[in-house]
């Protein structure tokens, strides 16, 4: 029977059996105008209470949040795209929040294509027209409508204040001793946000002294990343930088842990679960819990500790609180339901609120809100002096801690242009730049920069809320004192805002808030610009140093603009220069300009190289190979930075890049890196790049790669021309193509060579080992890089495949002759039960063969073997040990060769030269010298 008619007749019987009606059929209408019925599949969570102190569901050993949704696995036959399963909040009958899956059938809900041969793909549930681009997107069941919190009183929740969600991902983790048993009186809160594949974290801990890493493991306890902590003062920063996509699944699905490690203990001090919250995404306000230290803890085996997450209504009248614990409500031995607890805020020893909450049987978890604060209360809600402190009635149990603005590790910045100022945009070419910080005791401090001012004199700098009209003011501090003039139209204002209201600084976190400057020519608003945060970097010291300043005065004669920006730029050890660049208010949208920097020759000024482009109203990066001279013009102060548009091809903001000490490269001292590598006599870092030496073309990238070096030759895209040439200096053909001398050459950050406008290169990605052959760039005028995926061509046949395995598209196999079929060719019947069927291909009994993993392609170090109907595979084990100083591995082989050898056979090619094309299958693969 063949395999399509046995699938078909497997998923009829499956649909048959599980498909159907758990609340009552609904009726849509087809564009057939017949009724249909969409049934529920009565799909069951298994019962996994162990997975988060969150509720979620438990689906096929996967944890998922509540009103997560998703496709599920049904093996053999992979995701059903016609099924959507739901994480539903649901309330039980004793008012606990659980999670309950509910799956559904979306069949029904596909629109009728209007053409004659509508198409289908594996991945959709629809069918579509070709060349529509796709199916259109089916309405996924939306979950039951479920309150995380109190559910008995689901009309007082919400009320006070609506959560925002600004797109990004936030998690959070509460660490104690309790996953480690390591008796550790320490606690810990990591707040986390995903960025596209960067996860942010900021950590705050209380009683854990000398903390080393930070290690991120899985439900294995399989480490999955480590952070080693240079330095730790109460607040620990960090970055986890390119997550795969198997890790930001382990994220998403509550499936990651994190542990701190610390010089007493190696092994762990705290550990938490990373869970998703969305009450996290408006945090404002937050305490570290812990057990008073005059108490011994109530239970050491449980861990004792919490976090407490705040926000505060409009009127800063009410509190809506999230506190995560652990130890606390588990203490109660006898506990068979409810638990009520009480809170208390104090100021030393007095008492200004308290109110008694309840933690619902089998939660760990406390959703409430303060209701009607006293002023009391709200004077002290954001000066870091009033404590917190939560009690179970009648019983030892206590947690208590202060509260304090939010920590973050981000930074508080806003462009001031004239684009955003009141009444009207002005054209003056000034700009501003405003840093701002938010202390644990609630001072607000900032600095305030302006520039491109010439004759006009600042008369007043305020920070001012948002408003529903963009034109009407609402001042909420006058920052102007201490502002200090200069003649040359620059000034700065530094100092301290005392006393916020709660509602003010959370309007801060949440982007609501403009610095605003009046000038006596524009009494109203000159330069306006709304605060919002830069994600953590490592390298860029924000909070102590001024950014570089961009406007149009910085050109001769100035250029007329409402746009403003500024940059932060910074050599690492490595020597790397680091920068990220916010803009305001171009022409054209900022989805138009590119960054470039250059530098003054003899006064005139000459770019040198182009930078990423932009994301929004951001770009960042980092610049490897920094000639000499460049870094002697940033010296001397005769570099720049330049942002240009459409309108302004020659630039609209600049400013000026000075770096008063030199760059001085750290070389690598043996021994001292384990990431390192050594590589034709030097000693190289990770991540460096360079052209190997022994390549004498210079074509041939080499990269470090944590101790391994990968050396790929440049592979050459095609052309499209009969009279292609080499120039001197390039590695690849190209067309003949008129080149000014003065146009500017793009620069390729992967494999830092430069390429002439009009020239084409394959990308260079050291993540995939090399220059990537499904994908071309090319260099556009004004040094602009554009790089696109391979176009592949049409394929008309239905089994199209890739004839190799680094082919970008498919193609149509080749008809292959009918052979005669001997008698002794027919697979008999105990040769198909002996045989084995592997990655889809199917292998007789006794054959052997190399698996082929996709992406990497064939393995050569794993043999795989068919024996008795079953397939095994086994790591080849290199037999003959080398006795060489310098040992090599070629892609495609398994086991090492002396690099003699290796020299060998070039000398041997040299002697009798074969012109042979640069293939990205003759990548070199190499070890350190050990």
């Amino acid at each position: 029977m063949k395999p399509t008619l046995i699938l078909c007749i497997a998923l009829g019987s499956l649909l048959t059996v599980v498909l159907a009606r758990r609340n009552g059929p609904r009726s849509t209408a087809s564009s057939k105008n017949k009724a249909r019925s969409s049934e529920t599949i009565p799909i069951r969570a298994e019962k996994d209470e162990s997975h988060s102190i969150l509720p979620g569901c438990t689906f096929s050993g996967e944890f998922y949040p509540l009103e997560k949704t998703w496709h599920p696995i049904l093996e053999p036959f992979g995701e059903m795209v016609c099924v959507v399963c739901v994480c539903n909040p649901v309330t039980t009958d004793d008012g606990n929040v659980v999670g309950d899956v509910g799956c559904y059938n979306i069949k029904d809900q596909c629109e009728e294509p209007d053409c004659d041969e509508p198409i289908s793909s594996p991945d959709q549930c629809c069918k579509y027209c070709p060349g529509n681009g796709g199916p259109t997107r089916v309405a996924e069941p939306s979950p039951s409508d479920g309150r995380v919190g109190d559910p008995r009183k689901p009309e007082d929740q919400g009320s006070t204040m609506t959560i925002d969600d600004n797109g990004d991902e936030m998690y959070t983790s509460l660490l104690t001793q309790r996953l480690l048993a390591s008796k550790s009186p320490g606690v810990a809160r990591i707040s986390f946000t995903l960025l596209d594949d960067k996860l942010f974290f900021t950590i705050t801990y209380s009683r854990i002294r000398n903390p080393t890493s930070i290690v991120f493991t899985d439900i294995l306890n399989t480490t999955l990343h480590r952070h080693e902590i240079e330095s730790a003062q109460g607040k620990i920063c960090g970055v986890w930088a390119d997550l795969r996509g198997e890790h930001l699944q382990k994220l998403r699905t509550s499936q990651m842990f994190v542990t701190i490690v610390t010089k007493q203990r190696n092994s762990g001090e705290v550990k938490g679960r990373i869970v998703f919250h969305r009450a996290f995404a408006s945090e404002s306000f937050s305490t570290l819990l812990t057990t008073p230290r005059k108490k011994s803890p109530v239970n050491p085996l449980l861990g004792n500790g919490g976090i407490v997450s705040m926000s505060v209504s409009n009127d800063d009248s009410n509190v809506v609180l999230v506190a995560l614990l652990d130890g606390l409500v588990e203490s109660n031995t006898d506990r068979h339901g409810d638990i009520n607890v009480t809170l208390y805020l104090r100021k030393k020893s007095e008492i200004l609120f308290s109110t008694t909450s309840t933690i619902y049987n089998g939660s760990r978890e406390l959703i409430t809100v303060l209701e009607r604060l006293p002023k009391s209360v709200r004077k002290w809600f954001s000066r870091g002096q009033l404590n917190f402190r939560m009690e179970i009635s009648g019983q030892r149990g206590v947690l208590t801690g202060f509260i304090t603005p939010f920590a973050t590790c981000n930074t508080l910045h806003a462009v001031l242009s004239g684009s955003e100022a009141l009444e009207r945009p002005k054209v003056l070419s000034a700009t501003g730049s405003a840093i701002i910080t938010i202390a644990s005791n609630g001072v607000v401090g900032y600095k305030v920069l302006l520039s491109g001012l010439r004759a006009r004199r600042v008369v007043a700098i305020t920070l001012e809320a948002e408003t529903r009209n963009p034109n009407r003011r609402r001042i909420i501090a006058d920052i102007f004192d201490g502002y200090e003039d200069n003649d040359d139209g620059t000034g700065v204002a530094i100092g301290e805002y005392t006393k916020p209201k709660p509602k003010e600084i959370q309007m801060l976190f949440q982007g609501r808030v403009f610095v605003n400057v009046a000038t006596d020519q524009y009494m109203i608003s000159e330069l306006r610009g709304r605060i919002t945060q830069l994600p953590y970097n490592a390298v860029l010291n924000r909070e102590t140093e001024l950014p570089i300043q961009l406007s149009g005065d910085a050109f001769d004669p100035p250029v007329a603009t409402a746009a403003a920006g500024h940059a932060w730029m910074a050599f690492d050890q490595s020597c790397r220069l680091h920068y990220e660049i916010a803009v305001r208010g171009l022409d054209n949208e900022a989805s138009h300009a590119f960054a470039q920097m250059g530098y003054y020759e003899s006064g005139e000024a000459q770019l040198s190289r182009s930078l990423n482009p932009f994301l929004g109203d951001l770009t960042s990066g980092v610049i490897q190979d920094l000639d000499e001279n460049f870094i002697e013009k940033m010296q001397e102060g005769l570099a720049y930075v330049q942002i240009s548009t459409k309108s302004h091809m020659n630039g609209e903001i600049r400013g000026q890049v000075i770096f008063p000490t030199a760059c001085e490269q750290n070389p690598v001292v043996p021994g001292t890196d384990p990431d390192a590598c050594f590589f034709e006599g030097l000693y190289r870092p990770s991540g460096s790049k360079w052209r190997a030496e022994y390549d004498r073309t210079g074509c041939t990238t080499c990269v470090c790669e944590k101790g391994a070096v990968i050396c790929d030759p440049i592979l050459c895209p095609s052309v499209d021309c009969d009279d292609a040439i080499t120039l001197p200096g390039e590695c690849c053909p190209s067309c003949p193509v008129v080149q000014d001398p003065q146009e500017v050459e793009c620069y390729s950050q992967g494999d830092g060579r430069y390429h002439r406008v009009g020239s084409k290169w394959h990308p260079f990605v050291a993540v995939f080992n090399g220059y990537v052959p499904c994908a071309i760039c090319v260099c556009e005028p004004g040094g602009i890089t554009n790089c696109t995926r391979v176009i592949c061509p049409p394929v008309n046949c239905d089994n199209p495949v890739r004839l190799r395995p680094d082919d970008c598209c498919f193609t149509c196999p080749a008809e292959p002759e009918q052979p005669v079929q001997e008698p002794d060719t027919i697979l008999q019947a105990d040769e198909v039960e002996k045989g084995c069927t592997f990655n889809g291909d199917f292998f007789m009994h006794g054959r052997q063969w190399h698996p082929y993993v996709n992406p990497f392609g064939r393995m050569p170090c794993i043999t795989c073997s068919c024996n008795d109907g079953k397939a095994s595979c086994v790591s080849i084990t290199c037999s003959e040990e080398l006795t060489c100083a310098k040992k090599i591995r070629r892609k495609g082989e398994c086991c090492e060769i002396c690099a003699e050898d290796l020299e060998e056979v070039e000398t041997e090619s040299e002697e009798e030269p074969v012109a042979i094309a640069p293939s990205i299958s003759s990548s070199t693969r190499l070890k350190p010298k050990s």
